[in-house]
């Protein structure tokens, strides 16, 4: 299903277009991707089920229709189902090689939640959501992980006291020990939430870069999405980016 998912975001506006003409990509996807040796109707009945979408009313009907040889022909038809004309092949191969045009939900977090903080910070919510939204659920504790990092270094420097985190050669501190400095912190008191699950963020994103027997999973996350969800709010509420851009 998640390579399904995939493959249609990389066809411009698949979920735009009428459903007769999601039929050829379809298709493809079953004859490429997953080198059906032909496809039936039933096989394409059952990736619009996958997708959630209004399948079109008489597939059978259309792969025929345009199997007909003529300028509109797409399909070419087989003893034991269709593949798709060389030229229409050749079509969407030169589609699908454009760069994706990722769309980020709200699946994980508010995107809102990033609103007037900075760009990249911006980029790494929509990165690190994108990423939760095609199943690349390692990637995702990755970004999460470097999320967290980063305000908690901005807590710092925008209270102008980034000196504390810093080691002798005037590098920051790495991620668990930046954890125990933010939470002992007597310029500020974080929630109990923010305490606890700070650490479990880094447990989980160490164990998708690190461990080779470890792979995140959809639930490794859905657990701790609402946990993510305060733990960023409450930092930047406390950063005051507002404030501090006028300060800089």
């Amino acid at each position: 299903m998640n390579d399904l998912k995939h493959f249609v975001s990389r066809v411009q506006d698949f979920y735009q277009i009428d459903s007769g003409s999601q039929i050829k990509y379809l298709l493809y996807y079953l004859q490429i991707a997953k080198e059906y040796p032909s496809v039936k109707a039933k096989d394409i009945q059952t990736c619009f089920d996958s997708l959630h979408i209004n399948a079109y009313s008489n597939i059978p009907f259309y792969l025929n229709k345009y199997s007909n040889r003529g300028k509109l022909q797409q399909f070419i038809k087989k003893s034991e189902g269709f593949i798709l004309l060389s030229s229409i092949k050749d079509k969407i191969d030169q589609e699908i090689e454009k760069p994706i045009e990722l769309r980020p939900s709200n699946s994980l977090f508010p995107l809102s939640i990033f609103d007037n903080t900075r760009g990249y910070l911006v980029a790494f919510a929509n990165e690190a959501s994108c990423c939760y939204d095609l199943g690349l659920y390692n990637s995702c504790l990755f970004m999460i992980r470097k999320i967290s990092e980063t305000l908690i270094i901005e807590l710092y420097e925008s209270k102008a006291i980034h000196a504390k985190i810093r080691n002798a050669n005037n590098d920051y501190f790495q991620l668990s020990d930046l954890i125990k400095a933010v939470t002992n912190e007597s310029s500020w008191k974080l929630s109990k939430i923010v305490k606890e699950n700070l650490p479990k963020i880094k447990l989980l994103a160490d164990s998708s870069v690190h461990s080779k027997r470890f792979s995140a999973k959809k639930p490794d996350i859905e657990e701790m999405k609402t946990n993510i969800r305060i733990i960023f709010e409450e930092l930047i509420t406390l950063i005051d980016y507002p404030k501090w851009n006028q300060q800089l």
